[in-house]
């Protein structure tokens, strides 16, 4: 069993997920909450075991594909 090793975008924390339990992987942008002219972007990594909508990461999809190439 592999895992690769992804930092959470919240808090900065590791997060190791299995890549065979991946089920969606994309890139979002959202309007940061305290300014109107801001925005945050991330990964969501969707896993096939995990029923929140996936975990937002700080990596991009190229990064996390690479990861999992290796």
């Amino acid at each position: 069993m592999k895992f690769i090793q992804l930092t959470s975008y919240n808090n900065n924390n590791p997060i190791f997920i299995n890549p065979e339990t991946i089920g969606h992987i994309y890139e979002e942008t959202n309007m940061n909450r305290g300014s109107l002219r801001q925005y945050e972007k991330y990964t969501v990594v969707g896993t096939t075991c995990h029923n929140n909508g996936g975990f937002k990461v700080t990596e991009t999809t190229d990064q996390i594909l690479k990861l999992i190439k290796k």
